[in-house]
């Protein structure tokens, strides 16, 4: 499990690369212990706004998102990591499956540096 001190340094990640997809299932996650007007009031956002990205119908900003990091719960911290690193992950292998051979072994050649 991560600790408190990991998790906000967790926090202060760069988050723009996040999908819509990602975002609405991080809020989700959230609203599974928290009321829509716990959430908007932690998040600074109206509930409005969460029922928006409930439907699908807005998806939150990076400032909103990066708040909603940040407000996680110690035992919401491990799911949310999950989310967010397979929405990477599996953005990673789609391009991957989309560029020619000699991209992907830049890709391969990256990855190999980076796990090193």
């Amino acid at each position: 499990m991560t600790s408190i001190p990991e998790a906000k340094k967790e926090a202060s990640m760069s988050l723009h690369w996040v999908s819509k997809d990602a975002r609405a299932r991080l809020i989700e996650l959230m609203l599974s212990t928290r009321s829509i007007i716990e959430l908007s009031r932690d998040l600074g956002i109206s509930p409005t706004a969460i029922r928006k990205y409930l439907k699908r119908e807005a998806y939150p900003s990076d400032e909103v998102l990066q708040r909603a990091v940040e407000k996680l719960a110690p035992y919401e911290v491990d799911e949310a990591m999950r989310i967010i690193i397979t929405d990477l992950l599996e953005s990673l292998r789609s391009l991957y499956n989309s560029v020619n051979e000699k991209h992907k072994e830049y890709i391969r050649e990256y990855l190999r540096n980076i796990t090193l």
